[in-house]
């Protein structure tokens, strides 16, 4: 009994593991942006389709890998996402051209794309009820101390061995986690075996559900645009904005930008526990929306601050941006019990398809501010130009305060009653 208490913490461990690895993957190129340019010769708009690739492959495999899991375990899907993930970083690392590097991202996306579900799969099957939520919210903490580490403690990896090496290092570092999960990882005697075609035909069942729900559709809007502020900042742009308006080098920019994250991690829990005690959704969610930008905003516009206050504005930004989380307990809350998880799986999927557009999006507005440029530096924006680049998150917050004026919720929500993705 011992060696399975154990083995079920160790399996619990590798698969939160991978999703600190995914994380960090999928900002890594934030702290690359000027080195890419330079290597790939790419502009703005360039760079941001090269990190969005990620989300072209991510996007896609939400909805159908829940079904994958269910079919083929925790063990094969991790091991086997594990060294896509390796194999495509150190692509990336080796490519010469941005359109191998594409390749590279797009395999790294294809990857991490069973991460989330992997590790809510582990804490279904392995866990009592009493224990899952708190799994899967540590675990949640933990990937986004993965992309803490993608952003300042990264950037100094990037300095120590450059960017190619820093890539071929986190490579390796997939091959090793693909070993672990093949040894270690085992079958839990709670899964139960189900044709492929009962499967398919939940599936498309519950698809149809969730997509009549004119409900679930707000909700994943809402969730979208105010997401698009942690992946823009976060994931690309935060980074080299920093760097050109507040005239700092790219490491404090990098643990700057890591105060998002870090915020994410401290608010998420904080933010679940309050709206459990209070039972209400709805104002928590557009009051998070509301404090997101305006704390958002004197980042962006009031570029004279001192460094210190602009690293408490993003730790805000990300604290209440964590409030994005209940738009996925709302997805659980808009449909029938039985499709709870696929309600997540569309929402997930709504946030990824928006991510891979916000980043090029971002990248072309920059673009257009050539005379704003750095005079005779090929791909070098001025302060100015991020700013007006950047001014479309605001306006997405804006746009989704409003839209949450259009969801309805449950009078009162059972602080019993918890939901998990995959059950």
């Amino acid at each position: 009994m011992r060696d399975v208490r154990t083995l079920k913490w160790v399996i619990w461990a590798l698969a939160a593991f991978f999703y600190f690895y995914e994380y960090l993957l999928r900002v890594s190129p934030s702290v690359m942006v000027p080195e890419l340019m330079e290597n790939f010769h790419a502009n703005a708009a360039e760079i941001g389709i090269l990190s969005a690739f990620y989300f072209y492959a991510y996007a896609p495999m939400q909805l159908p890998v829940g079904m994958l899991m269910d079919r083929f375990g925790a063990r094969k899907l991790l091991t086997l996402a594990s060294l896509i993930c390796g194999a495509g970083t150190i692509f990336f690392g080796i490519s010469q051209e941005i359109s191998l590097a594409y390749l590279g991202r797009f395999l790294i996306g294809l990857g991490s794309s069973f991460a989330f579900v992997a590790m809510v799969f582990v804490c279904s099957h392995w866990f009592k009820p009493a224990k899952r939520a708190f799994l899967v919210g540590l675990a949640n903490s933990i990937g986004m101390l993965g992309a803490v580490f993608g952003q300042g403690p990264l950037s100094l990896m990037v300095k120590v061995f450059h960017w190619r090496q820093a890539l071929h290092i986190l490579g390796i570092m997939g091959f090793a986690l693909a070993i672990l999960i093949f040894l270690l990882v085992r079958k839990s005697q709670k899964v139960t075996k189900e044709s492929q075609e009962n499967q398919t035909s939940k599936f498309f069942e519950g698809f149809k559900v969730v997509t009549k729900n004119s409900r679930s559709w707000i909700n994943a809007i809402i969730a979208l645009l105010f997401y698009m502020t942690t992946t823009a900042l976060g994931g690309l742009w935060g980074v080299p904005f920093l760097q050109s308006a507040y005239h700092v080098s790219k490491h404090t920019a990098s643990f700057a930008m890591s105060m998002l994250f870090i915020g994410w991690m401290i608010g998420g829990p904080l933010v679940g526990v309050i709206s459990d005690k209070f039972g209400r959704r709805k104002p928590f969610l557009g009051l998070g929306i509301l404090l997101t930008f305006l704390a958002l905003l004197p980042v962006l516009y009031l570029t004279a601050m001192p460094i210190g206050l602009v690293y408490t504005l993003i730790f805000l930004v990300g604290f209440f941006s964590s409030a994005q989380l209940l738009n996925f307990t709302f997805a659980t809350e808009l449909v029938d019990e039985k499709f709870k998880g696929l309600s997540i799986a569309f929402t997930n999927l709504v946030v990824a398809v928006g991510s891979s557009a916000i980043q090029p999006l971002v990248g072309f507005f920059l673009d257009m501010g050539t005379k704003n440029t750095v005079k005779n530096i090929p791909y070098q924006y001025s302060g100015y130009d991020y700013k007006i680049a950047l001014s479309i998150l605001p306006a997405m917050l804006f746009l989704a305060v409003i839209l949450t004026l259009f969801l309805r919720e449950k009078k009162k929500t059972s602080s019993q009653d918890v939901s998990l993705p995959i059950d």
